[in-house]
């Protein structure tokens, strides 16, 4: 009986020792190190020109659909056949919808290329806010954005872009 005692006392006395050790918390500043990140201006240049470029498309087939529009006008005005102009109406009807699936596309498009970029940036902050983090100690750390208060004691945003090399 006293085994089974001193045995369960003791697994206890050991559960309750990995709790009673004090949790640490800390936060980063996410968007401050991001900015910072050496190559994010290049990253936000290629974003830019991709965009521009979408655009151009996006812009060159609206001005397709503008003329066709003033031509059916045009085209409405005068004495011309319903046939012709039920064949002016379905071009129109059809350059339409491949300009709304152009806008709809391009804007998915946009933000996967933009997933695409950033995404080496984002895993390159996780892991010195890992590293960091494991050096001291720290079982949880929070983007500052996310909490509703902290203290300048615990922010580990310095030591991140010091792991980083940004001064």
């Amino acid at each position: 009986m006293k085994k089974i005692f001193l045995t369960c006392t003791l697994i206890l006395c050991f559960a309750f020792w990995g709790y009673s050790q004090k949790a640490k918390f800390a936060h980063v500043d996410y968007g401050t190190i991001m900015k910072e990140m050496p190559g994010i201006d290049s990253l936000q240049q290629s974003l830019l020109d991709y965009q521009q470029e979408l655009e151009a498309v996006g812009q060159q087939m609206a001005d397709e659909f503008k003329s066709k529009q003033e031509e059916y006008a045009r085209l409405a005005n005068g004495s011309t056949s319903t046939a012709i102009l039920k064949v002016k109406e379905d071009e129109i009807r059809k350059l339409y919808e491949r300009l709304q699936d152009f806008v709809s596309t391009s804007e998915l498009d946009l933000q996967r290329k933009q997933l695409e970029l950033i995404q080496p940036f984002q895993d390159k902050i996780k892991e010195a806010i890992k590293k960091v983090a494991e050096n001291g100690k720290y079982i949880y750390v929070f983007d500052i954005t996310m909490c509703s208060y902290h203290t300048d004691n615990d922010d580990l945003t310095d030591a991140v872009k010091k792991e980083l090399g940004i001064k």
